[in-house]
C-alpha cells in the first residue's frame, strides 16, 4: 500500500508540474572529433539530479533531488527519488521510482549483491529491493555524520569503489563546524574546519582518514590502478576548481574555520605552505564528477556548462595536465555527476551524465539526462588507453607511504626537502612513523630545515604538544617557529595562548613570523575567522605604546585602506582609512621616531593620498627626515602629483639620489613647460646618473626606442647588464608600488601590501629565476597559469568587464583588476570567454628605464629570506605558479 502511495504521489506531481513556460534551451555543442551528447530524459521525469550510476544491464539509476534547499512553495515529492531508467528502450526510458525516502541525497553508486549505495548531507547508506518487486525495502546505516550543520551539498558525497572492495567517499567543509563520523564496528573518526576523503568497507567498518585539507571532494575516482582523484569545488575567494590526485596521507591546504579572505598565513590552495600537495590542474567552475578515460579524466563543469577531458601526464611521483573541452553549452546545461556503461567496453565508449539544468541551488523541478558517446576511433585526441606503470618517484612515494620500505631517518629528512611534494609529502608521513622515538635534545641538533620538517611529522604523528612545542617556538629558525604556530592554531591549543603572545610581542620579529603569530593569537582568543584583517584588533596593537615599534608597524600594514566591493566603472576603487585610524594617529606614530614605523606611516598615508597629501608633501621636503623615508613620501604623492609639480621639480634637484629620482618619476609622463624643461636640461647635467630618468620626461617615446623583442630574452638580458652599478632593490620595491608605473601592487601582494588578483609574490626570489622574472614581465600572456586566468563578461547592454571567477550560478562573480568583487544577475551576461591576455600591462616595460626594470627584477629575485619556506623549506617549487 505504501509502495502504491509513493506511486500515486510520484504519478500527481508529474501531471501537476506546470512547464507553460518555454523549455529552458541546453545549447549544446560537441567540440571534439568523435563526440556525440543525446538527450535521454528530463523534467518532469527527474528533476535537480545529482548522483548517477549505471548497471550491469544498461539501466541508468540516477538521483532526483526534491528536498535541497525546497522552497515552500514546491509541488513534488517530500523526499528525493532514486529512479531507474531502462535504456534498452531508445525511444522512451522506461522510468520507475526505486526508493523515495532519503534527504539531501548527494551521490549514487551501485554496490555488489544487489545493494545501491546513498550519500546523504549526514550518512552513507545502503538499500536493497530483497523481495524482487523492483523497489527496496532494506535499509542500513554505514556511515553517520553527527554535526550541528545541516547545510545539503557540504557534507557527505563522492561515492566511489577501490579496486580492493573499500567504498571511498568525500566529506565537505561543514561550515567549520566539529564532526564526527561513526561507522558500523563504531569506530569514530573527528574533525573540523576542512573537508577530506575517507574509506571503509562496504558493509560501513574500519573507518579510515585518507586525505585531508579539502573543501568540498564532490566528485571522487579511482582507477584500475588504484590512482585516486577528486574534483574539488573552491571556496570562492580561492579559485579555482580543482582536480586533486589524492593520496593517503595527502594534506591539500585548505582549513575553512579561518575566514573567507584570500590570503592566511595557514591557509594555501595550491601547495604554497610546506607539507601541502599542489592541484593536479585547474577544472571548469564548481565540478560534481570525475571518471577516468585512458590516461585522463572527463570532469563536468556545473558552472561553465561543459564537459572537460584533462588529459594526465606522469610528473614525478604526481601528475600535471591539459584541458580539452570536448562538450560546451548554454546557461541552462549543468552537469553535475557522471557514470560509465561498462556494457561498452571496445572502441564506442558510453557514459550518461545527470543535468541540473538551472542555476538555482534550490530544487526547482528541472532536469536532464544525457548519453554521451565517444568513437575512440576518431577521438585521437583522448591518446593511449593503457595506464603508464608509475614512475620511480611515484612508487617509492607510495612505499614511503604505506611503510612497505622503510629508510633511515637522515635519509627521510632528506626526501622530505625533495622538490616533488608528493615526494616530500610521503617522506614526512614515514617521518611521523619514527617520531615516537625522538626527544627533544635529538631535534635540536638537526639542521633548521630538519628541524621544521621535524615539526610537520611530530604533528602526523599526533605527538605531546607539551613535549614539543615550547621547544620549538623558541628555536632560533622562523620556519621552526612559523611551523609550531601553525600546529598550535590548526589545533587550537588554547593553553599555548601566553607562549603566542611572547612571539608576537618580540621586538625583532619578522614581518611572516608576524602574520603567523597574529593569525595564531586570533584563533586562540575564539575568533580564527577574523584571519589578519581584524579592524579592531590591529588598531589596538597600532595605538598600544607598550608595543615594540616593529609590531605596531606590521599591525599598521595589516589595515585595509581599499573597499572589496565595487566601485564605479573605470575609475580605481576607493581607497579610505578604517574607522579608527586617522591623520592625528599617524603623526602621533612620526613622532615614535622609528624608522621602520615611519615607513609604514608613510606606505599607509600613500594608501589614501587624497586625504593624506598634505602629511606625505611635510615628509617629502624636510631635509632634516631620513632620506629613504622621503623617497617613500614622495613615491606616495604619485596619484596626486599633477598637483605638486613645482615641488617635485625642485626635489629633482635633491643630493639624495633616491629622493630626487622618486620625485622624477612623478613628473613622468605629466606636461612640462618650456620653463620646467630647461630646468630638466640642466639637472640632467647635474646629475648624469639620473638622466635617463630626466629623458624619459622629456622624450617618452625614448622608452620605447631600440628595445628588443619582448620575446628576445637574450637581447634584454644584455640591455639589463649594460646598466652600470649594482641594482637598487629599494628603488625596485617603490616601483612595484608604484601608483602609476611598476602597479603591480594593484594585483599582486608582496610581504603584506598589495592585492590579491594575481599569486602572492613575496617568496617568487625563491623559486624563480632572473631570466624567468624578466620574461614573464616583458610577455606575461606567454606562460600564463590556469588558475589565473581572467574571464572576459560581455554584457547584454554592451560594457565588457573582465576578472577572475569567483563563482557562477544565478549570478555571475569575478574579482577584477583591482581586486574587487563585481556581481552580475546571468540574466544580464551575453557571452563568458575565456581571455588569453593576462591581468599583467603588456605595455609595462614601455613605462620603465631600463636601470628601473633591473631594479624591479632585482627586488622580485631577491628573496623572502624570512619568509617561511616552500616546502623544504624553499626548494621546492609549486605545481602553477602564475604570474
Amino acid at each position: 500500500m505504501l509502495r502504491q502511495s509513493i506511486l500515486l504521489l510520484t504519478l500527481v506531481w508529474t501531471l501537476t508540474l506546470s512547464l507553460a513556460a518555454a523549455e529552458p534551451d541546453p545549447q549544446v555543442e560537441t567540440v571534439q572529433l568523435g563526440v556525440r551528447l543525446t538527450l535521454v530524459a528530463e523534467h518532469p521525469d527527474l528533476a535537480t539530479p545529482t548522483g548517477i550510476d549505471v548497471d550491469d544491464e544498461g539501466r541508468v539509476w540516477v538521483v532526483a533531488t526534491h528536498t535541497h534547499m525546497r522552497p515552500d512553495d514546491y509541488n513534488g515529492p517530500t523526499h528525493d527519488e532514486i529512479l531507474v531508467f531502462d535504456t534498452r528502450q531508445q525511444e522512451s526510458p522506461a522510468r520507475r521510482v526505486f526508493y523515495n525516502a532519503t534527504t539531501a541525497t548527494m551521490d549514487l553508486e551501485l554496490g555488489p549483491d544487489g545493494w545501491i549505495y546513498l550519500a546523504e548531507r549526514d550518512r552513507i547508506l545502503r538499500i536493497k529491493d530483497t523481495d524482487g518487486d523492483g523497489a527496496a525495502d532494506v535499509e542500513e546505516n554505514l556511515v553517520v555524520l553527527t554535526s550541528e550543520a545541516d547545510y545539503p551539498h557540504n557534507g557527505l558525497s563522492g561515492l566511489a569503489w577501490d579496486p580492493g572492495g573499500s567504498l571511498v567517499f568525500g566529506l565537505g567543509e561543514n561550515f567549520a563546524k566539529p564532526w564526527t563520523l561513526a561507522g558500523t564496528d563504531r569506530a569514530t573518526i573527528r574533525g573540523a574546519a576542512q573537508g577530506g576523503v575517507f574509506r571503509c568497507t562496504a558493509d560501513g567498518k574500519e573507518l579510515h582518514w585518507i586525505a585531508r585539507g579539502l573543501w568540498n571532494p564532490f566528485g571522487i575516482c579511482v582507477r584500475d590502478d588504484g590512482e585516486m582523484f577528486a574534483a574539488e569545488n573552491d571556496p570562492g575567494e580561492r579559485p579555482p576548481c580543482r582536480l586533486l590526485h589524492i593520496v593517503d596521507g595527502g594534506e591539500y591546504g585548505y582549513r575553512r574555520q579561518y575566514g573567507p579572505e584570500a590570503h592566511h598565513p595557514f591557509v594555501c590552495w595550491n601547495g604554497e605552505l610546506p607539507g601541502t600537495l599542489p592541484m593536479v590542474h585547474p577544472t571548469g567552475e564548481a565540478p560534481c564528477g570525475v571518471l577516468p578515460l585512458g590516461r585522463g579524466l572527463l570532469v563536468p563543469s556545473w558552472g561553465d556548462h561543459r564537459i572537460d577531458f584533462l588529459s594526465l601526464r606522469q610528473r614525478g611521483a604526481s601528475y600535471g595536465a591539459d584541458l580539452i573541452t570536448i562538450v560546451k553549452g548554454g546557461r541552462y546545461f549543468r552537469p553535475t555527476c557522471i557514470a560509465r556503461d561498462h556494457n561498452f567496453s571496445g572502441n564506442k565508449r558510453v557514459w550518461y551524465l545527470a543535468d541540473w539544468v538551472d542555476g538555482r541551488y534550490n530544487a526547482h523541478g528541472l532536469g536532464r539526462l544525457w548519453k554521451l558517446q565517444i568513437d575512440l576511433d576518431q577521438a585521437a585526441w583522448v591518446g593511449p588507453l593503457d595506464l603508464e606503470p608509475p614512475t620511480h618517484a611515484a612508487q617509492l612515494a607510495a612505499d614511503l607511504r604505506s611503510g612497505r620500505t622503510s629508510r633511515d631517518t637522515k635519509t627521510l629528512r632528506e626526501l622530505a626537502g625533495s622538490e616533488d611534494p608528493f615526494l616530500a609529502r610521503a617522506a614526512l608521513v614515514a617521518l611521523g612513523r619514527d617520531a615516537a622515538d625522538w626527544t627533544p635534545d635529538d631535534v635540536r641538533q638537526w639542521p633548521k630545515e630538519d628541524r621544521a620538517e621535524a615539526v610537520m611529522a611530530l604533528n602526523l604523528a599526533n605527538a605531546s604538544p607539551d613535549k614539543w612545542l615550547k621547544t620549538f617556538l623558541t628555536d632560533e629558525s622562523a620556519d621552526v617557529q612559523y611551523q609550531a604556530l601553525r600546529w598550535i592554531a590548526n589545533a587550537g591549543l588554547k593553553q599555548f595562548l601566553p607562549e603566542v603572545e611572547a612571539v608576537l610581542n618580540r621586538r625583532d620579529i619578522d614581518y611572516s613570523l608576524f602574520e603567523a603569530a597574529m593569525a595564531a593569537w586570533n584563533t586562540l582568543k575564539g575568533k580564527p575567522e577574523a584571519g589578519l584583517r581584524d579592524v579592531d584588533i590591529l588598531l589596538a596593537r597600532v595605538r598600544d605604546d607598550n608595543s615594540a615599534p616593529r609590531v605596531r608597524a606590521f599591525s599598521l600594514r595589516l589595515l585595509p585602506v581599499q573597499s572589496r566591493a565595487a566601485g564605479d566603472v573605470g575609475r580605481l576603487p576607493a581607497r579610505k582609512f578604517p574607522n579608527g585610524l586617522s591623520l592625528d594617529l599617524l603623526r602621533d606614530l612620526l613622532a615614535v621616531d622609528d624608522t621602520e614605523l615611519s615607513l609604514e606611516v608613510i606606505r599607509a598615508a600613500a594608501g589614501n593620498p587624497g586625504v593624506a597629501r598634505t602629511l606625505l608633501s611635510e615628509i617629502a621636503v624636510d631635509v632634516d627626515r631620513p632620506a629613504t623615508l622621503r623617497a617613500e613620501a614622495v613615491a606616495g604623492l604619485a596619484a596626486v602629483s599633477s598637483e605638486y609639480g613645482q615641488m617635485l621639480l625642485e626635489l629633482a634637484d635633491d643630493r639624495h639620489r633616491a629622493v630626487r629620482e622618486e620625485a622624477l618619476r612623478c613628473l613622468r609622463f605629466g606636461s612640462q613647460s618650456a620653463e620646467q624643461t630647461d630646468v630638466l636640461r640642466r639637472l640632467a647635467e647635474r646629475h648624469p646618473e639620473s638622466a635617463d630618468l630626466i629623458t624619459a620626461i622629456l622624450d617618452p617615446e625614448s622608452l620605447k626606442a631600440g628595445r628588443p623583442a619582448p620575446t628576445d630574452s637574450k637581447a634584454w638580458r644584455q640591455h639589463l647588464d649594460t646598466v652600470e652599478g649594482p641594482a637598487d632593490v629599494e628603488s625596485g620595491r617603490r616601483i612595484f608600488h608604484h601608483a602609476r608605473l611598476g602597479t603591480c601592487s594593484h594585483c599582486h601582494r608582496h610581504s603584506g601590501r598589495g592585492n590579491v588578483v594575481g599569486p602572492d609574490l613575496s617568496s617568487l626570489g625563491n623559486r624563480a629565476t632572473r631570466d624567468w622574472l624578466l620574461m614573464s614581465i616583458l610577455d606575461p600572456s606567454r606562460e600564463m597559469a590556469p588558475e589565473y586566468q581572467p574571464r572576459t563578461l560581455v554584457l547584454k547592454d554592451g560594457r565588457t568587464f573582465t576578472g577572475i571567477r569567483l563563482r557562477s550560478y544565478t549570478r555571475e562573480q569575478i574579482r577584477d583588476a583591482h581586486g574587487q568583487t563585481r556581481t552580475f544577475d546571468r540574466g544580464e551576461v551575453e557571452s563568458i570567454t575565456d581571455s588569453n591576455v593576462s591581468f599583467m600591462p603588456k605595455g609595462l616595460i614601455d613605462t620603465l628605464t631600463i636601470r628601473e626594470l633591473r631594479d624591479l627584477v632585482a627586488f622580485l629575485g631577491r628573496g623572502n629570506g624570512n619568509k617561511p619556506a616552500q616546502n623544504k623549506v624553499g626548494r621546492r617549487r609549486t605545481a602553477y605558479h602564475g604570474r
